[in-house]
């Protein structure tokens, strides 16, 4: 049997907290490592546990923010996956917690079992954003039109993959991106596996954002 996702809760709200180690604490193959206010206390307490794999994070928090406490994880070893659980679906917050390097992003409105699938995704090494704000969020990239410098060629896609992350950033889902090239739902996946590890992405919000911001044409 698997080792329980040891999960830190870090909300400045005392209610949230414990409804959220609640939900937590409910699942077989999860546990509460931490629950603390803000993003200072988080910290200290990813230093003094480097088993914790996941943490539920709020944005606006006092001392430190969410945003603050997830980009100073990438100096921290061992740092846990970052979820952030707010209630501000605002376009730039979203942005600005990808570049944090948070793996996923969730408003407080979700159910339990969204909270709960988004942890265990995220401690599997995926990454999440709620279907809220992925849509809002690529029609801002959109509306800002391409940026000069992009250059996808550096990435060493093949024609194919090239034609993958176009419709990804066009929002194709797999099943889409089958029908439209003709290609098996395998290999849509492989496909789509190689253009994150080859671009960098950590999902397909980042690979559509950066097909969006090169000004890809999908074929």
């Amino acid at each position: 049997m698997s080792a329980p996702v040891r999960v830190a809760v870090v909300d400045d709200q005392q209610l949230v907290r414990d409804g959220f180690a609640t939900i937590i604490a409910a699942q077989p193959d999860m546990q509460v490592a931490a629950s603390v206010e803000d993003g200072r206390q988080f910290l200290d307490a990813v230093r003094a546990d480097p088993r914790i794999d996941v943490a539920l994070v709020d944005i606006r928090m006092p001392v430190l923010d969410g945003l603050q406490a997830t980009r100073a994880l990438a100096a921290v070893p061992h740092a846990p996956a970052v979820v952030v659980v707010t209630t501000f679906d605002d376009d730039a917050y979203v942005l600005d917690a990808i570049a944090a390097g948070a793996r996923g992003y969730l408003l407080k409105r979700c159910s339990g079992h969204e909270l709960v699938e988004a942890v265990r995704t995220v401690a599997a090494g995926g990454s999440i954003l709620s279907i809220e704000v992925t849509g809002s969020v690529l029609e801002r990239v959109r509306s800002a039109g391409p940026v000069s410098g992009v250059d996808l060629d550096r990435y060493g896609l093949t024609a194919r993959e090239h034609d993958v992350l176009a419709l990804v950033g066009a929002g194709l889902n797999n099943t889409e991106i089958s029908g439209r090239l003709h290609l098996s739902m395998s290999t849509v996946k492989s496909h789509v596996t190689n253009v994150l590890a080859k671009t960098g992405s950590r999902d397909r919000v980042q690979a559509a954002i950066l097909a969006i911001r090169a000004g890809v044409t999908p074929p």
